[in-house]
């Protein structure tokens, strides 16, 4: 069988398998052998005369993750055969549940996403959702683990959820159900721009993607953007395989170094079939592992610039070896480099055009992609909302007033004007590109202080007059705010 490889990174759940025992020369085997007959008698003596009388299986996974933690290192891991299978389900997206995505409220958790075809669209939950109670008990307090595992359970069997909706309460009874999750979803943007999010890198991901390619482009597709946040990796091959619609066959993508300095080059296998897109990827301190690798590759070939926030620097490998009473040992057994040889492992990537407003980040990749639309920003202050380019951004901006004169949350409006924005020993410093065109620093006033940028609950708020600085002209209407960066 060939090598295989996976990442894996710690902050979520990925993996790949290598069903391969490394092969060393070990130059102190009696020290090795020597040391295992030691811990096996201490554990005998132990099981014998401890005054508790200690289970042996406690005792062997008590000396299996004293193993474990002599390495120091956070991706190691023991699976038993049932963590093993839970591990992997996770990874490919499959599990037993109802079919929603659930993200933590104020109060409660509320659905952020509904499978297409699982129970739970099929019994009509939406998105937005409030989850109160779970088989008529109050979930107030509880944690977000707690409440996704009492919705999971065995398939076949009903689960009914307490759902709040504006001002209606339903109770819906499901039935649990094998899901499969996507790891790829897709839309088009404005301006013919093809998106795609990635949530992961399982088993079927680069069929996920290549069909979601062969979507787009049959929809008129002329540039892309590929969204990696919170992607915390996966199967290598996945990623490798995602390459190969960008790169010509035989084209390096990664080294892979071993503990011996052992170099493998992992090299694309599918030959693509027209020119990459003009594109952009989306990253986060959360894009890790094999999110690295295939951002990295493109940023290395310059086909792709990155937008967002300096990713996890994860850049050590794993692979899975199989024991022989069962379950398996997840091991490190070399680290990877970019085509160009950056090792980011504890460094991450640097992004090409820092964004670190999470909202912000896919409307400045848009807006990077179609550099002739000048960025238009509406603060709608009767609506309580803000527009950029068009579209609704979730969350309202928040603006201090003194009399006539506004001040308005710093990073927010500059990153959508296309600003880079950094905080420097107390001053901020602003770029346009890679160049900076203004150093501020914060005073103590407050909304009727035109003369700068004050500092407020934590956040910075700049002036108008900073805004005109900044060649960002401002339109003032009954109740609304208009700022388009000049070109």
């Amino acid at each position: 069988m060939a090598k295989r490889f996976f990442l894996i990174s710690a902050c979520a759940i990925l993996v790949m398998f290598s069903w391969f025992a490394p092969a060393r020369a070990a130059d102190n085997t009696n020290d090795l052998h020597n040391g295992a007959a030691l811990v096996v008698e201490i554990m005998d003596l132990m099981y014998k005369y401890h005054l508790s009388n200690p289970d042996a299986t406690v005792l062997t996974e008590g000396a299996i993750q004293g193993l474990l933690d002599s390495l120091e290192d956070p991706y190691v891991d023991y699976f038993s055969n049932e963590e093993l299978k839970g591990f992997t389900d996770s990874l490919n997206g499959d599990l037993v549940g109802v079919g929603i995505e659930v993200i933590a409220g104020e109060q409660y958790p509320y659905v952020f996403n509904v499978v297409p075809g699982a129970p739970a669209e099929q019994s009509g939950i939406k998105a937005g959702d409030v989850i109160i109670a779970v088989d008529g008990q109050s979930i107030a307090g509880w944690s977000l683990d707690k409440v996704v595992s009492n919705i999971r359970g065995i398939i076949g069997s009903k689960v009914v959820l307490t759902i709040q909706r504006e001002d209606d309460v339903l109770e819906i009874s499901l039935k649990r159900a094998d899901i499969h999750v996507p790891s790829v979803n897709h839309e088009m943007l404005a301006s013919e721009t093809g998106y795609i999010h990635l949530t992961s890198f399982g088993s079927s991901t680069s069929q996920e993607f290549g069909d979601a390619m062969n979507s787009l482009k049959s929809a008129g597709m002329e540039s892309l953007i590929i969204d990696l946040r919170n992607n915390g990796g996966g199967y290598l091959d996945a990623a490798v395989d995602i390459l190969g619609n960008f790169f010509a066959e035989d084209t390096l993508v990664a080294s892979i170094l071993d503990g011996q300095g052992k170099r493998e080059e992992i090299r694309t296998l599918n030959k693509t079939t027209a020119d990459a897109p003009q594109m952009i990827i989306i990253v986060n301190e959360f894009s890790a592992s094999a999110s690295e690798l295939l951002a990295g590759a493109l940023q290395d070939y310059k086909i792709a610039a990155l937008v967002g926030n300096v990713t996890y620097g994860k850049g050590v490998v794993q692979t899975i070896i199989p024991l022989s009473s069962g379950g398996a040992l997840k091991l490190t057994i070399s680290k990877y480099l970019t085509p160009m040889g950056r090792d980011i492992d504890k460094v991450g990537l640097i992004p090409d055009h820092y964004v670190l407003d999470q909202e912000l980040q896919r409307e400045v990749a848009w807006q990077i992609l179609h550099p002739e639309d000048s960025p238009d920003l509406t603060l709608d202050l009767g609506a309580g909302r803000a527009v950029l380019n068009g579209r609704a951004l979730e969350n309202a901006l928040d603006i201090e007033k003194k009399d006539s004169a506004y001040s308005l949350p710093l990073r927010q409006v500059l990153e959508a004007m296309l600003y880079q924005v950094f905080w420097q020993d107390g001053v901020i410093k602003v770029f346009s590109g890679q160049e900076e065109v203004c150093s501020i620093k914060p005073s103590v006033g407050g909304p009727g202080d035109l003369s700068g940028v004050f500092v407020k609950d934590g956040v910075s708020y700049l002036s108008e007059n900073i805004l005109r600085q900044l060649n960002i002209d401002i339109r003032k209407e009954k109740n609304k705010i208009t700022l388009t960066r000049l070109r």
